[in-house]
């Protein structure tokens, strides 16, 4: 029924949007309780974000054959 080789990739991309909101929530939130700056909130924002990504294509690229 499910092809294993792409599950983890499946998996990784469902939870992308959830994560994109959770990291921008809390991103702003340490941004308005003034534990990270501004600059600091988007780049981890985009680290983990960029970080998902990177594993999607990497296990994609591992798994295609």
């Amino acid at each position: 029924m499910f092809n294993k080789k792409w599950m983890q990739i499946m998996g990784i991309a469902m939870s992308l949007p959830s994560t994109i909101f959770i990291t921008v929530w809390g991103s702003m939130q340490l941004e308005k309780m003034h534990i990270l700056t501004k600059t600091q909130a988007v780049l981890t924002f985009l680290t983990i974000i960029g970080g998902m990504l990177f594993l999607m294509v990497y296990y994609a690229y591992r798994r295609k054959n």
